[in-house]
């Protein structure tokens, strides 16, 4: 089963500043059955679900946005909901990664996040709901 943190890898990668969330391609791909955690590095094909309406590598994450709560002293990202249209798959994690960073780590791993157990579509709409944009519920934040 996989947890539901940011990954160390990121945290080493947004200090060194190879992740830029604003430019780079952030996207989201869908498991079944792994065992992703803080110690997940990258992202990996492994254990990724296949189903019609879902391509390899995951889809591509948009409207990002940066917002500071400067009451609570919490910096945080917030993207749109991400959804596979006319899809038959069953997933119960993902992995959000930047599809931009190439070195030292490709595709390096910023958010793993469990559903809790399998969730499906049959030639439907799955879709990942994503926290509130809220310094306490984002789903990167740095405080």
């Amino acid at each position: 089963m996989a947890t539901t943190c940011l990954t160390n890898n990121f945290r080493k990668h947004i200090l060194n500043g190879s992740i830029n969330l604003s430019s780079d391609t952030i996207k989201m791909a869908l498991y079944s059955g792994q065992s992703h955690d803080q110690n997940t590095g990258a992202y990996t094909a492994t254990g990724q679900v296949s189903g019609s309406g879902y391509s390899a590598g995951g889809a591509t994450m948009s409207g990002a946005s940066q917002t500071t709560d400067t009451t609570n002293h919490v910096s945080f990202y917030d993207w749109n909901d991400v959804s596979w249209s006319s899809s038959t798959i069953t997933a119960d994690s993902c992995l959000v990664y930047s599809d931009t960073v190439s070195s030292p780590t490709a595709d390096v791993s910023i958010y793993v996040g469990s559903f809790s157990g399998s969730k499906s579509s049959s030639s439907g709409t799955f879709s990942v709901v994503l926290p509130a944009a809220a310094y306490n519920t984002a789903l990167v934040r740095i405080a």
